[in-house]
């Protein structure tokens, strides 16, 4: 037996590479894979290691390709595209009921897996969950569909609003028994405020449209996920805010308590994305489009009467 060492490079790696090369920077990259920011690092660098080149530039200030990384990306993007496109074919022969849906992390985790084999006993439709905040997901066919968040003004061709995003601060019960929570709007200016990196700038909106005019907050604690928020106000490391649908489970357990009575829009939503008109006008992915939408409205609805009794639910 002849005993050959290995000529195709990891394809996780691969794959953090072409993210990576259509990126502002590394940490974006992992954003959009939600990856964190050392494991993209370690990808990257296993592609380096395999290759015995060094693909990127890295300064204090940014991240590009470098000659040979540029020189790469020419040559395997052609590839990719052929590897993508068989792949798509081969999936679908014989499964017209099988779509592959990019989505976030915590969306994923939190509200979706769950339901995935009732959307399957119901409806027959089977999802192949891809964990990736990339536009490019659905260009390139590594997604027929994507459920992702974004800003309700920013609607574009081949999107439909599954639902829109109120917010109420919530924070763990225990600081509610021990006195230690806020009691105002004016109260947060002294507060840890949590949020999610790729949605900077939500608590500042936020404080805004409630009316709040005091001092900068304090401090603003990111995290890479809505889940790892969550988890974060639940273990009394600051004030996050609530929205439907990711944070339902913390808010059905009791693990996250509104800290006040005020619930405000955020002017973001959850949108259903298309590769293609065709693909959105198939039959099936009407079906999903109708049972997605609602789920999520009965997941605001639960919102609703989680706020209505005063939250705590």
């Amino acid at each position: 037996m002849v005993c050959m060492l290995r000529q195709m490079p990891p394809l996780e790696a691969v794959e953090a590479f072409l993210v990576a090369a259509k990126s502002r920077s590394f940490r974006a990259a992992a954003t959009a894979l939600a990856l964190s920011p050392s494991a993209f690092s370690r990808r990257i660098q296993l592609l380096e290691r395999f290759a015995g080149r060094q693909l990127f530039e890295r300064t204090s200030s940014a991240t590009f390709l470098s000659a040979d990384g540029a020189r790469y990306l020419a040559d395997i993007g052609p590839a990719i595209e052929t590897i993508l496109h068989a792949t798509r074919s081969l999936r679908q022969t014989g499964s017209d009921h099988m779509l592959r849906m990019a989505t976030s992390h915590s969306l994923a985790a939190e509200w979706l897996m769950p339901r995935l084999p009732r959307l399957l006993s119901e409806t027959g439709i089977e999802l192949d969950l891809v964990v990736s905040r990339d536009p490019d997901c659905l260009r390139t066919q590594m997604a027929d569909i994507a459920l992702w968040g974004g800003p309700t003004a920013d609607r574009k061709p081949l999107v439909d609003v599954i639902a829109n995003l109120d917010a109420v601060p919530v924070i763990a019960p225990r600081l509610t028994d021990n006195g230690s929570a806020p009691r105002t709007l004016a109260d947060l200016a002294e507060q840890p405020l949590i949020e999610v990196r790729a949605n900077a700038g939500l608590w500042r909106h936020w404080l805004h449209k409630a009316g709040y005019r005091g001092p900068p907050p304090a401090v603003i604690a990111s995290y890479d996920t809505n889940q790892l928020k969550n988890e974060a106000a639940a273990s009394g490391l600051g004030v996050a805010l609530a929205t439907p649908m990711v944070s339902e489970r913390f808010l059905a357990d009791e693990r996250l308590v509104a800290f006040a009575h005020l619930r405000l829009p955020t002017d973001q939503c959850y949108s259903l994305h298309y590769a293609s008109a065709d693909l959105r006008s198939r039959p099936h992915v009407h079906v999903l489009r109708e049972w997605l939408s609602a789920e999520a409205g009965a997941s605001v609805t639960r919102y609703d009467r989680w706020y209505a009794a005063g939250a705590p639910c």
